[in-house]
């Protein structure tokens, strides 16, 4: 009987010597993080950033007449250039003078401003004379096509 006790005793020894240490498994943490992220994509709600209401042309012919108001041209930039030329009604005109310029217009022509670019005119520079524009109280912008000759 103390020979099959002590065998007992000697089995139970080398499963404790031979006991491997725990693990951890990452497949259930992987698929835990990926539910929650799918939780997260759908259950999110993006709010619209608010933008620049533009209204563009029909299509077709263009008027003939000419657009009432003040008329911003600006040109395609010289090569080498960042910026284009501005005309403000047929006067060339820089960035930093345009403000005084809208700023006192006849307020008959001051009611709206017709922006009228190039294909190679930056955004940025649109948008710095949209700016100014609003700056001087001028609540109305346009944007108008060059017929292609």
């Amino acid at each position: 009987m103390q020979q099959l006790g002590e065998a007992k005793l000697s089995l139970m020894a080398t499963r404790i010597r031979e006991r491997k240490p725990p693990t951890l498994s990452m497949a259930p943490m992987i698929d835990c993080v990926f539910l929650l992220l799918i939780f997260f994509m759908v259950s999110t709600t993006f709010t619209p950033m608010p933008g620049i209401r533009v209204q563009l042309p029909p299509p077709g012919t263009p008027s003939e007449e000419k657009p009432k108001g003040l008329v911003v041209k600006i040109d395609d930039p010289a090569p080498g250039e960042k910026n284009g030329t501005m005309l403000l009604n047929g006067e060339v005109v820089l960035l930093s003078d345009m403000f005084e310029i809208l700023l006192n217009a006849d307020p008959d022509q001051k009611n709206m401003l017709i922006i009228q670019s190039q294909r190679q005119v930056l955004h940025e520079q649109i948008v710095q004379v949209m700016d100014t524009a609003k700056n001087a109280g001028i609540d109305k912008i346009g944007f108008a096509i060059a017929a292609r000759e």
